[in-house]
């Protein structure tokens, strides 16, 4: 049966990120052609990399970077080994050929070849009874594949055995994904050749172009300094060997192997597992290291596919228990990797968490992450900070505010089948703590932002460096924001619990609004109050009245120049009169009853000045027992009125949330 070698080319593509695999794959052919020699002494190869010439990559490059953009776009490699006597010959021709099927040959090695490089030119001088053979041929992407074959006996006095394949002109689409730095590609073919170089016969490997040369095998036993570390563990009952190896070098590239046929297929980067090792660990003599975990298996070397570019894991499931998905064999390389590095890990670890826990004490509603996340916590870049790494523990919380919920669902649901307390202690007092606590973990970072609140509040009732207090217009935007209503406004983003917890669950607010634009009234008046407020009885109540009116003045901190023009006791008067004298009106637009009796409150927010003193005790108000403030009834209009001095009104806020404060240890002064 003949092959259509171009058919079989087309037939699948290489990917671009196995650009070097026809490399791989010839190398692999010259140590299994020095493997078959058994030579007392390693054989040798040479891989010479062709770059483009310089009249080819355009006049615009200069002399200074022509070392640097030239690509590499053909390979020669030779080895002194067997060579393509007749077996050999044989072998070459016949696809899917078994000739080195214990040696993991699939047989079509060579079409990988014709996927990258346009043609493939053989040379080889070989010993054939008594005397040395030379064969040369090109392969090409054609019907037969082989051209122009000759094969002759060699005239010349003392031959030395040698095969020379020429990969020539790589494929434009491949260049840029074929590395020109020739370390580069020594690191690339120690990690896909890793076995091989770990045996003591190993070849002898020289990499080299125009402008350097790498000696491989120098090269694996200073990127890996003998710091072999092999496990082997069982997966379903199948053996894997896993070899963790330090890799000293400037590039960090932490992955783990998986190999079959001692040859690397494919790969995951480790970093996806442990993120602690984006950090380069550090030995004893302050040497920068990466990892690298080489798995092998027979499973792994049945499963491969024949252009050994994939491992085809399969999904275990309840009709095939023992085929074994990848995950599980990254998993358990990991716990290995993490078992014997533990104390570099630990190291990494903690100073990551501490980091985490830095910003969670300003942030303390991730603080049950570290207790209910731990695992993801340490997944989490040591890069990130500020808003990056909020992101990140936002995404956790939500995850675990999911989880809460579901779990709470099912308890609820569980409660009807349990008879009595201690019933229920027993079964959900783990699930109930836990629902707790990350209910609370909101709870805490809405208390840190009462804090902040307080202490901002503070700050701007002193005098500035200028020698100034702050505007009105400050202290009120910290209240409530001015020009807004309690529509346009989220129930966090308004801080009235500072005057008066009940202010927050109201029907309707109005910020510095002129009444004729307040939805709640018919008046057409220019006044603008800083707040007013319409509340409704009860959420259950489905009477339409307002249960109370209230209306907030703030003044200018440690003003003392009111007259009786700006008087602020008459100005939240007026502003109840003009809603009484006017119909209030529903969230539709409907006029509503406001009936007698309905109360009226009225906070003035201030820093009690002479003036403002004198003021008071002239309308007739009545002091406060610690003389922070003043309070009247009107009877005639229902208005209490109640004046509040700024430190008064920080000083009760911070009573009210002692409690809470006290619990964060958070500081209230």
């Amino acid at each position: 049966m003949r092959i259509d070698i171009a058919g079989k080319v087309r037939e699948k593509k290489l990917a671009s990120n196995k650009a070097l695999l026809p490399l791989f794959e010839a190398l692999v052919n010259s140590i299994h052609a020095i493997e078959e020699l058994k030579f007392d002494n390693p054989g040798l190869i040479k891989i010479e990399a062709e770059r483009l010439p310089q009249e080819n990559l355009g006049s615009d490059i200069s002399d200074s970077d022509f070392e640097k953009k030239k690509p590499i776009i053909a390979f020669k490699i030779t080895d002194n080994g067997i060579g393509f006597n007749p077996d050999n010959w044989d072998s070459f021709n016949l696809a899917h050929s078994s000739y080195k099927y214990n040696k993991g040959g699939k047989g079509i090695g060579r079409i990988t070849w014709l996927r990258a490089f346009s043609s493939v030119e053989i040379d080889s001088i070989y010993p054939q009874n008594g005397h040395y053979n030379r064969r040369q041929f090109e392969f090409k992407i054609s019907k037969d594949g082989v051209e122009n074959p000759q094969d002759f006996k060699v005239e010349e006095p003392n031959p030395q055995r040698r095969t020379c394949v020429y990969l020539k002109n790589l494929n434009e689409r491949f260049q840029q994904w074929t590395n020109s730095d020739l370390e580069d590609i020594a690191i690339k073919i120690i990690e896909h050749c890793f076995s091989f170089f770990r045996e003591q016969d190993c070849p002898r490997i020289i990499l080299k172009d125009n402008y350097d040369e790498i000696v491989v095998n120098d090269y694996f036993k200073n990127y890996t300094r003998n710091s072999l570390d092999k496990r082997s563990a069982k997966i379903k009952g199948q053996k894997f060997d896993f070899e963790v190896v330090k890799m000293y070098t400037s590039k960090p590239d932490n992955k783990i192997h998986y190999r079959a046929h001692r040859r690397e297929v494919m790969s995951d980067k480790l970093t996806d597992f442990i993120p602690e090792l984006k950090q380069p660990l550090i030995d004893d003599e302050g040497d920068k290291f990466s990892l690298a975990v080489y798995v092998s298996s027979d499973y792994l070397d049945d499963k491969v596919n024949e252009e050994r570019t994939e491992i085809s894991f399969s999904k275990a499931d309840e009709f095939f228990p023992d085929e074994i998905e990848k995950t599980e064999v990254s998993e358990k390389a990991v716990a290995i990797v993490r078992e014997i590095y533990q104390e570099y890990i630990e190291a990494i670890e903690q100073d990551r968490l501490e980091n985490i826990r830095k910003f969670v004490s300003r942030h303390p509603r991730y603080r049950y992450l570290e207790k209910y996340k731990l695992n993801q916590l340490k997944k989490i870049s040591s890069n990130l900070s500020g808003k990056k790494l909020e992101i990140e523990l936002f995404k956790l919380q939500n995850e675990l505010e999911r989880e809460v919920k579901k779990e709470a669902n099912k308890m609820l649901k569980s409660i009807k089948e349990i008879d009595h307390k201690a019933a229920f202690d027993k079964t959900h007092t783990d699930l109930y703590n836990k629902i707790i606590e990350v209910g609370n973990s909101k709870l805490a970072e809405y208390v840190v932002h009462r804090s902040y609140i307080l202490e901002h509040l503070n700050k701007h009732l002193k005098k500035s460096k200028n020698d100034k207090y702050s505007k009105e217009e400050i202290i009120h935007n910290l209240i409530f924001p001015v020009k807004k209503t309690s529509d346009e406004i989220q129930l966090e983003e308004h801080n009235l619990w500072v005057i008066d917890e009940r202010l927050a669950f109201h029907d309707y607010l109005a910020s510095d609004i002129p009444f004729t634009s307040i939805e709640r009234t018919e008046s057409t008046s220019l006044k603008r109050p800083d707040l007013v407020v319409f509340n409704k009885a009860h959420l259950l109540n489905e009477s339409d009245n307002y249960s109370s009116i209230v209306i907030v003045e703030f003044k200018k901190p440690m003003r003392n120049d009111y007259n009786e023009s700006d008087n602020p006791i008459t100005q939240v008067l007026n502003y109840v009169i003009e809603i009484q004298e006017n119909n209030a009106l529903d969230a539709n637009g409907r006029p509503i009853s406001v009936q007698k009796g309905t109360p009226y409150y009225a906070y003035i927010i201030s820093d009690l000045t002479p003036k403002l003193r004198t003021l008071a005790k002239k309308a007739g108000f009545t002091a406060h027992p610690d003389n922070q403030g003043f309070f009247s009834y009107n009877n005639n209009f229902e208005l209490y009125t109640e004046i509040i001095s700024f430190d008064k009104m920080v000083k009760d806020s911070k009573k009210r949330n002692q409690i809470l404060f006290d619990k964060l240890n958070l500081p209230t002064h």
